[in-house]
């Protein structure tokens, strides 16, 4: 009977020591601090907005833009935290999720992409995103920064990997991977910020290693997603009162 439990220890032993548990890095899509915006007085307004967790905040601000008028988007990604971002290609799909937002509001007819055709700079600044927008002809520039953090443990399942067949059948790893993004909605005529909104998904998967991309992949894509379609939701409702402001100021 000693002899049948001790493979048994063994393996439970075994599996203690493949676990780990490290921690989610911080993830953090910081426009003040990615070097977009150089004006320090915009940035401390748009960080004491996005500090107070607001979702489609309006900022007390003058709306100058003359409506109505279609919204100019740019995308930009940091692959690695500190990192320049970059101007980012948007999707048929992505660019119907925009115009879906904006359908509701006869003032706002529609969204035109900012690609690199219109942006001819190498570094993506307010000043150059605003000067893209305006060949565009588009009164409101929404920038938003898509940032995203990943880490991955083994579980005590993972002691199966040395069985070889446990690569592909055991899941012994926990994959977690998070995205966020800050979004700003600018005049560009002026250059002021008028709003804020923001997006965040946070998920978990558990896989056997053999899959590891194909699972790393499709997490990251519904992390992506599911923090878009948030920030969407929130870009819609903060168009509407900009709408709104310059509607009202006649």
């Amino acid at each position: 009977m000693r002899h049948r439990a001790l493979p048994v220890l063994l393996l439970a032993a075994a599996a203690h020591g493949c676990a780990s548990h490290h921690a989610l890095p911080a993830v953090e899509a910081n426009l003040q601090r990615s070097g977009v915006i150089a004006d320090p007085r915009q940035a401390a307004r748009l960080a004491r907005s996005m500090t107070n967790g607001e979702i489609a905040a309006l900022l007390d601000v003058d709306v100058r833009a003359r409506l109505p008028s279609a919204v100019a988007v740019a995308a930009l990604t940091s692959r690695c935290a500190g990192f320049q971002p970059v101007l980012k290609p948007l999707s048929a799909e992505e660019l119907a999720g925009w115009a879906e937002a904006v359908k509701a509001h006869r003032d706002v007819p529609g969204v035109l992409p900012i690609t690199r055709l219109v942006h001819r700079d190498d570094r993506p600044t307010l000043h150059s995103l605003r000067t893209a927008a305006a060949r565009l002809n588009c009164e409101l520039l929404l920038v938003y920064l898509q940032a995203d953090s990943e880490v991955d443990n083994y579980n005590a399942a993972a002691a199966l990997y040395w069985t070889l067949v446990g690569l592909w059948l055991v899941p012994g790893n926990v994959y977690e991977h998070q995205t966020v993004m800050q979004a700003i909605l600018v005049d560009c005529r002026t250059g002021m910020i008028l709003g804020t909104a923001a997006g965040d998904s946070r998920r978990k998967r558990l896989y056997p290693l053999a899959f590891k991309r194909i699972q790393r992949d499709r997490l990251y894509g519904r992390t992506a997603a599911e923090a878009l379609s948030e920030l969407q939701k929130s870009f819609g409702l903060l168009v509407g009162r900009v709408a709104a402001a310059a509607a009202a100021k006649g």
